[in-house]
């Protein structure tokens, strides 16, 4: 099986939260997405880096983040 990459990790948390909080921008949520990504240095378990990032950046979005346009 290839390693997953951190692009498809961030792609896959933008589509499912851009389905979930459609007013915020895609853009903004990518960004969110990446810092996210980057606070898991050095990850034992790739695997679950996209649960774990998605999850980071829907409780950034739902502690009243500004809704940013994409």
């Amino acid at each position: 099986m290839a390693p997953v990459t951190d692009e498809k990790i961030v792609d896959e948390v933008v589509g499912r939260l851009a389905t979930r909080y459609p007013g915020v921008g895609t853009d903004l949520i990518a960004k969110r997405a990446w810092a996210a990504l980057k606070a898991f240095v050095n990850p034992t378990i790739r695997d679950f880096l996209p649960l774990l990032v998605e999850r980071r950046v829907t409780r950034e979005l739902k502690s009243g983040l500004p809704v940013a346009r994409a």
